[in-house]
């Protein structure tokens, strides 16, 4: 029975990682790099076992993906960029596509705990080192008592439809050719639907309506939380803003361009356009 990826109440780390090499899964990452067991049709998480020569620092337990502990680790590169036996060197947004959705549940979980545990080594208020919370997914400050949690970026997503018609857009950072949809952060003191409208009109010039909640999406790039909707044209003409998006405009079902890989929820919110057109 697939279980999914349960997260673990409370993150630690994991001192005797290696004495439990048959159960476990490392989740190994450098950079934007996810190292993985390369399977015939599906990305694999190594064990510690293929890792015993490369891995430095001591992992830090995130969960149990259908019933076995989960643990994260990020070094730098490889020495001499020789990868141990049977394991490639794959980039994250790549692997993204491949993983199953608990799979990347798992990673997004672990690449964002790595990051924030990377940026909170000392206390902003008194300046001592941090230490790990007893009770929950923490890390506190022995002197003054500050408790810090991870962060998360609320970001909005939003498929913007003109009757048979989806408008798409070609960010800047995007590969060559892809087109997707109007995205953003939430800024301080916006909900949601405010965060839309001033995206929408910003990137492209129009004004929208009949907001509505899709679904949404941990994404660890490096640690947002992706609010995905959809909306209906109300007027204006659309006009890419030339500094994050190139081109935008008006497609139909027929005449789409490359859309963004599987796995991002911009990806499931275009399809399910695609099915509502066609069915």
């Amino acid at each position: 029975m697939q279980l999914g990826f349960r997260p673990s109440v409370c993150s630690k780390y994991e001192m005797n990682w290696v004495h439990d090499h048959e159960s476990q899964l490392i989740l190994f990452f450098g950079g934007n790099i996810v190292y993985c067991v390369d399977g015939e049709k599906h990305c694999h998480f190594p064990a510690p076992a293929d890792l015993r020569d490369v891995i430095r620092k001591t992992p830090l337990q995130i969960g149990f993906l259908n019933g076995q502990p989960c643990l994260a680790v990020e070094e730098g590169d490889l020495d001499g960029g020789i990868l141990p036996k049977g394991l490639v060197a794959e980039k994250l947004r790549y692997a993204y596509s491949v993983f199953s959705r608990p799979q990347r549940t798992a990673v997004a979980r672990a690449r964002e705990l790595l990051l924030w545990r990377r940026q909170h080594q000392f206390c902003g208020c008194c300046k001592a080192p941090l230490k790990d919370s007893e009770s929950d997914i923490a890390i506190v400050c022995p002197v003054c008592g500050t408790h810090y949690y991870p962060q998360l970026a609320p970001a909005v997503i939003v498929a913007i439809t003109r009757g048979n018609e989806i408008l798409l857009a070609h960010n800047r950072r995007f590969d060559p050719g892809i087109y997707g949809l109007i995205a953003g952060f939430v800024e301080v003191g916006e909900t949601v639907e405010q965060a839309i409208a001033r995206e929408v009109w910003e990137e492209v010039g129009i004004e929208v309506g009949n907001i509505r909640y899709y679904s949404s999406q941990s994404w660890p790039f490096p640690n947002s939380l992706m609010l995905g909707f959809t909306a209906e044209y109300c007027s204006g003409e659309v006009a890419a803003d030339g500094v994050e998006l190139e081109t935008a405009g008006w497609f139909t079902v027929d005449h789409l361009p490359k859309i963004p890989p599987v796995g991002s929820i911009a990806r499931e919110i275009i399809e399910d356009f695609i099915r509502r057109q066609r069915s």
